[in-house]
């Protein structure tokens, strides 16, 4: 943990590598940061093309349901996707300078969270449109999203520090995180799956999380309690063992790259 005062005060420089990860994804696009925004909603447009005559009188506020899974899920998946090259990508920097190594997965998930602000636009329009009253839960949102967050940190240091001895693990990451995101009730109720099924997707964590977005949008129905635990739980678990492999292994990864 002493690199986290290190860190902190690198944060200009970390300022400057989200920046650098949001002006690189988007550096060739016609529409360059309206992508932002518009990925989810595309996204959300085929499951609801898709799944809509299926599950719409199950879940009440598809729309909505569909829309904030989507941008939960993003928030986790593309930091994490990004992250797990990190420092095989950042190798120059690693050789020529010394900084806190961690930093650079960290920037990756950052740059997530950002991109997780500017889409709630289209999702808190979609919501007003569609006369989804909002939660006073709404309140407990920061909460939600720094725990995802550590969640997320926790999984990129894991993940990054596996890729630079072993990079098949990119490849094995990428497998993972699609069958995760079709085991995170996206798009379907819990309530169709079996029991031994909806047992196992409470020991998937970012389900928790999509809950408790869900619960602090517009779903006051939901049980906030026994999902913020979980999440809690999930986040700390999921930092320690990152923070842990990772710290265990800073010095060798110099020699790896």
């Amino acid at each position: 943990m002493q690199e986290i005062p290190l860190i902190i005060s690198y944060k200009e420089l970390l300022r400057n590598l989200v920046l650098r990860d949001i002006k690189k994804r988007y550096k060739r696009s016609a529409l360059g940061f309206l992508w932002v925004m518009l990925d989810p909603l595309l996204m959300m447009l085929i499951f609801y093309i898709i799944f809509a005559g299926i599950f719409k009188r199950t879940i009440d506020n598809y729309t909505a349901y569909v829309m904030a899974g989507i941008i939960m899920w993003q928030l986790f998946s593309q930091g994490t996707k990004v992250a797990s090259t990190a420092f095989i990508h950042n190798r120059d920097l690693i050789n020529k300078l010394y900084l806190p190594k961690s930093i650079f997965p960290i920037s990756n998930v950052a740059s997530s969270l950002a991109h997780f602000i500017f889409a709630l636009i289209p999702l808190f329009i979609i919501m007003i449109f569609s006369g989804t009253a909002i939660s006073h839960n709404i309140v407990l949102l920061p909460f939600i999203v720094m725990l995802i967050f550590l969640f997320s940190i926790g999984i990129s240091l894991t993940v990054s520090t596996l890729t630079v001895f072993f990079h098949d693990v990119i490849y094995i990451y990428e497998v993972l995180l699609m069958g995760w995101m079709y085991f995170s009730a996206i798009f379907y109720p819990v309530s169709i799956l079996p029991e031994k099924l909806q047992f196992l997707m409470s020991l998937n964590p970012v389900y928790h999380y999509i809950t408790l977005f869900r619960a602090c949008l517009y779903d006051n129905t939901l049980p906030l309690t026994e999902h913020f635990v979980f999440g809690a739980v999930f986040a700390l678990l999921s930092f320690s063992i990152g923070w842990v492999i990772y710290n265990k292994n800073k010095e060798k990864i110099i020699f790896y790259l």
